[in-house]
């Protein structure tokens, strides 16, 4: 009859189908080994396969931590980062009592259409900034073309 050392060689050398088979051939002499129900959930592919071995093994002692863990690791586990997304961040002290509410935060206050053209106490309106920037782009791309068409020009000998 094989042994719970033949079944974890068989693990420790990669060999799991081997150990399965030692594992439910101690299980049909000894259905009570909790060693048996715990190696065979080790070597077990089957999500619900391992479970009921799990839970065999609870059956004989409830108190078992390797099985109590083992179907705890099988519980579906939540996304980390949709857990971080749902949890709601507890209100600053700082923050007015309407803020409470699940209502939207504005990144930043936008001017209105018609401030987009004014400017502060003392500051040059943003048109003519634009205005300004403009001719001179015109006027930097003119002298560029023309010296590089006299630079060309002048190496050609035309």
């Amino acid at each position: 009859m094989p042994t719970l050392d033949d079944g974890r060689n068989a693990i420790n050398q990669g060999n799991l189908q081997q150990a399965r088979l030692i594992y439910e051939a101690i299980l049909q002499e000894n259905p009570r080994s909790e060693d048996a129900w715990l190696g065979l959930a080790e070597v077990l592919t089957d999500t619900e396969d391992k479970r009921i071995c799990y839970e065999n093994v609870l059956k004989i002692n409830k108190q078992n931590r390797e099985a109590r863990e083992g179907l705890r690791s099988l519980e579906p586990q939540a996304d980390p980062l949709v857990a971080a997304l749902q949890q709601k961040a507890p209100p600053r002290v700082d923050e007015p009592a309407y803020m409470e509410e699940d209502e939207p935060t504005l990144v930043s206050e936008r001017p209105a259409f018609d401030d987009v053209s004014s400017s502060a106490d003392g500051e040059t309106p943003i048109f003519i900034l634009v205005a300004v920037g403009l001719a001179l782009s015109v006027v930097v791309m003119a002298i560029g073309g023309g010296l590089v068409f006299y630079v060309i020009n002048s190496l050609t000998g035309g």
